[in-house]
């Protein structure tokens, strides 16, 4: 099977739209028609469905785009191990971090990029689902992401980097941090900004209030995560839970600061995932030792002194 062939395919799929993709692809739209044309002779089936605002995979489409994904990704993995051998470090690679991690991932790309000029790096940031189904289908060669308090799922390998207990936060202005002690009371009496991810994080916190005889909060606002809504909580009284990782990623986080409050959240730690059964590519083993590294230099919040003894009653 002609690989250009299966390239013009996965970029019909996701363009969504023959003009769209014949054009990055740098082709005619009627050769990129004959091409998809050719690919369904030759299978014998269906691959793309014409709709009015586009097109999609059918079934058989679906089954080859995975696939084409992973010879795709193959491929370019034989290029670089074979760049390697040639005793050059270079090619893209293709990372995964979660938004909490996204500082530590920018400073670890700078010294990647600073002692190997010839590497390109490629980085997605996502939830840690997406960023696992990406590892398995092949589409990333590493991510920083959750570490499956289950283990990790089969074909992959996780490497502790550091943990990230989700924490209750406030601006640092914020009435509440003038109190000595803190009761779920006091914490009812403001807004809460709530994450939908993970869902666990809300659950506790409901259990907590509602085991307590106490209406739990109802979130004056709900994100995706609360990383990209950080600001929200600088210049408002909202509470909201975030990662402990995400306060001191970046250093010294002297806006939002942690409450001396304690609910029983999941334990978690971030750590560097990657397929089990492939070979890291060179390339990638210089992006991990520079992510352990930088990961290895982040404070914890006891190191700021971000923390007092838990007192929430």
């Amino acid at each position: 099977m002609d690989l250009r062939l299966l390239r013009y395919f996965v970029a019909c799929v996701e363009c969504k739209n023959l003009h769209a993709a014949a054009e990055a692809l740098h082709v005619s739209q009627p050769a990129l028609s004959k091409a998809i044309r050719n690919l369904e002779a030759e299978l014998g089936v269906p691959l793309l469905e014409r709709q009015p605002r586009g097109v999609v995979p059918t079934a058989y489409g679906t089954t080859l785009l995975r696939y084409a994904k992973m010879a795709s990704s193959e491929m370019r993995r034989a290029k670089a191990e074979i760049d390697a051998m040639r005793g050059a470090t270079k090619g893209k690679i293709h990372i995964g971090a979660v938004p909490t991690m996204i500082a530590p991932m920018a400073k670890a790309a700078r010294g990647v990029m600073a002692s190997h000029p010839g590497l390109k790096l490629a980085i997605r940031a996502g939830f840690s689902s997406e960023l696992t189904a990406a590892l398995l289908d092949g589409e990333l060669d590493l991510a920083v992401i959750l570490v499956p308090e289950d283990g990790a799922p089969l074909g992959l390998k996780f490497e502790a980097l550091r943990r990230t207990d989700p924490v209750v936060v406030a601006r640092a202005g914020h009435p509440l941090r003038q109190r000595e002690t803190l009761s779920l009371q006091d914490l009812a009496e403001y807004p809460w900004l709530l994450p939908t991810y993970p869902p666990s994080h809300r659950r506790t916190v409901n259990r907590v209030f509602m085991d307590a005889g106490i209406p739990p909060p109802s979130p004056a606002m709900e994100v995706s995560t609360v990383v990209l809504f950080e600001s929200l909580i600088r210049e408002t009284d909202m509470l909201t839970i975030m990662p402990s990782a995400l306060l001191t990623a970046g250093g010294p986080h002297p806006d939002i600061l942690a409450l001396p409050v304690h609910f029983p959240f999941p334990k978690e730690q971030i750590g560097l995932g990657y397929r089990e059964n492939s070979p890291l590519l060179p390339g990638a083993q210089v992006v991990m030792q520079s992510v352990r590294n930088v990961c290895a230099d982040l404070p914890t919040l006891a190191d700021l002194g971000m923390l007092r003894p838990p007192s929430t009653g």
